[in-house]
């Protein structure tokens, strides 16, 4: 007797695709039926798996943005799992996973995730399953991490679409602090890179960065951003670490005033170099302080001042802050200049600024006294929260005319690393505190 049945083809399919062709084979009562039957149960294998062990039911939460992390929901997930978001224009970006059980799982989405609906594919061992329309991809937010690098500076901005600058990089001992926060929140990818003047305390670990794992610059593992700015002319300066920097690889650039880069939808622009913010550099304009570069980083309608050590005319350093602050405008966000020294963030500059925040970066019982009290003075005038990477002057020891500082009310002094978070919506967060 001869029985004819329909099997399926034989091979990995998806849990999203129509059923799969089907063929007919004989079913004999012979001996050899035995071998059809093996061959219909094997068939029958994908099918059982798709429609009770692997399946994936939803997605949480079902709106996100680059860089959050999703809770997968389902069942028949397991560690050897594959994720990835799917577009309807077929394309993909693979997912991160972590904590995998049988019936969740947690994803992050990468940095650079478009914006838009995406679907979401689940794959193992040949078989995949597809919940289209699964979450919504947020614009990303622009972060600013002031490093805490002690008594210097060092900020790494990371755009939207995760495109990254590192402004200054702290002294030489603070290279690997800078290494290690290039590698954990930009990927280790380093788009540009500006250094605002050649002061050790912000030239220092940016060398050390630049001169890669080997340790010697001008090497083949050197890092040579695509965009590298400085703020003077290397020449003024004449140390051993200057003649390390100038025997890198990443040769620097004076841009102009008025140049910008993109850093995936924020925009970094140059409001002043080498004492000039667009009239010509002013008369007594000559230490490196004062030729400091000047950036603006906006997103949102949010703005971000980093100025380096501009000064404002304190200490007989020359008035650069006045043509700083007619460039400029106001601002969300300024990272004080030089530390909160006597020389700069003059009344005029903070008044002409008028920020929502401050932000200092400074050694905890450092060398130089800074924060001056002067400048913190005018702080609390200005009535901006202030955070601070240091704690300034904690032990007085008669060495500081200031002594111990004394901090404006409300203020958030010795935080390490402070982290600005501007939103797509313009939200903006300074250490998760909303401003």
């Amino acid at each position: 007797m001869m029985l004819s049945v329909e099997i399926p083809s034989l091979g990995a399919r998806s849990c999203a695709e129509p059923p799969p062709r089907r063929r007919s084979a004989p079913w004999s009562t012979a001996p050899g039926a035995v071998v059809v039957l093996g061959a219909l149960v094997g068939a029958l294998a994908p099918l059982a798996a798709c429609g009770g062990v692997l399946a994936l039911d939803g997605i949480a939460p079902a709106v996100a943005g680059p860089g959050d992390t999703v809770t997968l929901l389902g069942r028949g997930f397991d560690p050897a799992m594959r994720a990835r978001l799917v577009s309807p224009a077929g394309a993909t970006v693979v997912l991160g996973l972590a904590a995998v059980e049988p019936t969740r799982a947690q994803a992050t989405l990468p940095a650079a995730t478009p914006a838009g609906l995406w679907g979401v594919t689940i794959d193992h061992d040949g078989l995949s399953h597809t919940l289209p329309a699964a979450v919504t991809v947020q614009a990303g937010a622009l972060i600013v991490r002031f490093l805490d690098v002690g008594q210097g500076d060092a900020t790494l901005v990371t755009g939207p679409d995760g495109s990254s600058l590192l402004i200054d990089g702290g002294s030489r001992d603070a290279g690997p602090i800078v290494g290690a926060a290039v590698r954990d929140f930009a990927g280790g990818r380093l788009d540009a890179v500006a250094l605002t003047h050649t002061d050790a305390d912000h030239l220092g670990g940016l060398v050390d960065v630049l001169r890669g794992d080997d340790g010697v610059a001008g090497s083949v593992d050197d890092v040579v951003p695509a965009r590298r700015w400085i703020g003077h002319p290397d020449s003024l300066c004449d140390t051993q670490l200057c003649a390390e920097f100038r025997a890198l690889r990443a040769r620097f650039d004076e841009p102009l005033v008025g140049d910008t880069l993109d850093l995936g939808g924020a925009t970094v622009s140059v409001v002043g170099r080498d004492g000039d913010f667009g009239a010509g550099a002013g008369a007594g304009v000559d230490e490196e302080n004062e030729r400091s570069l000047a950036l603006v980083i906006s997103f949102a309608g949010r703005r971000v001042f980093v100025g380096g050590d501009l000064t404002g005319g304190g200490l007989g350093s020359a008035d650069v802050e006045a043509e700083a602050a007619r460039a400029t405008g106001p601002v969300d966000v300024l990272r004080l200049n030089h530390h909160g020294s006597s020389t700069s963030s003059s009344a005029g500059f903070l008044g002409a600024l008028q920020p929502a925040a401050v932000v200092v970066s400074v050694g905890t019982d450092n060398a130089f006294c800074h924060p001056a009290r002067d400048v913190l003075e005018r702080l609390a005038s200005l009535g901006a929260p202030v955070w601070a990477t240091g704690a300034g002057m904690v032990v007085e020891g008669g060495r500081c005319d200031d002594g111990a500082t004394v901090w404006p009310a409300g203020a958030r002094p010795g935080r390490g690393a402070v982290t600005l978070v501007v939103g797509a919506d313009g939200s903006i967060t300074l250490d998760d505190t909303p401003l």
